[in-house]
């Protein structure tokens, strides 16, 4: 049996993600994560989790 789930904030398979901002002075930065997920679908918000690496 069949049953629609109607439109849904989802994000699987987890794909790799770029995530950039801006420092003080306005220098850009971007960063590549490969998990992220969804805290809340209204407003759209993303979880990620950093660690320094280098």
């Amino acid at each position: 049996m069949k049953k629609s789930l109607g439109a849904q904030t989802l994000i699987f398979p987890t794909p790799v993600w770029c995530v950039g901002s801006y420092d003080k002075e306005g220098q850009p930065n971007v960063m590549t994560i490969a998990w992220g997920g969804i805290c809340c679908s209204k407003p759209p918000c993303l979880t990620i989790s950093l660690r320094k690496a280098t």
